[in-house]
């Protein structure tokens, strides 16, 4: 039963992408100094028509054990630069990767193109990897970085401390 609901799952996600179920929401970002906005976090929320909004934590791991993480990445990319870039404030606008997305040789120029067609400015995006990216410490991941610095992107660390460099280890 398991199985047959994490396969139906499976199906509905690959529809819910080609049907557009997604919605980008946006948590904002605050300067803890001037107490101001800083900026905004991109939260990709799917829209399930029966189950009404799934859980990113069951959707996004399921996305990248089947593959489809780059994909909604790419999405969740183009929507919330194009959303930034209407903005009258210019705000940051922080978007989370998955590991699985260093893995591919197009993402710089995905990110890029995104950026591009929005009209963003690219010093607005940073872009949020988790630490388990850096360990990786892969030439290719290194130089995914330093074309991304070089672009003008920033880059935070998502969730430190909750793997090899916490305090606990």
């Amino acid at each position: 039963a398991r199985m047959q609901a994490r396969h139906l799952l499976e199906i509905e996600l690959r529809a819910a992408l080609q049907q557009e179920q997604f919605e980008v929401y946006f948590k904002p970002l605050v300067d803890l100094e001037t107490r101001m906005i800083a900026g905004f976090e991109a939260m990709v929320r799917w829209n399930h028509p029966q189950r009404g909004v799934v859980s990113p934590g069951e959707f996004i791991p399921l996305a990248e054990e089947i593959n489809l993480i780059g994909e909604l990445g790419l999405w969740v990319l183009r929507k919330a630069t194009a959303e930034a870039a209407s903005w009258k404030e210019p705000l940051k606008i922080s978007i989370n990767l998955s590991p699985l997305q260093f893995r591919c040789r197009t993402l710089v120029d995905d990110i890029l193109a995104a950026v591009a067609d929005a009209r963003l400015d690219p010093r607005r995006l940073e872009l949020e990897i988790t630490e388990s990216v850096i360990l990786a410490d892969t030439e290719q991941v290194l130089a995914t970085l330093h074309r991304l610095r070089d672009a003008g992107i920033s880059i935070a660390m998502d969730d430190f401390g909750t793997g090899y460099s916490s305090l606990g280890y």
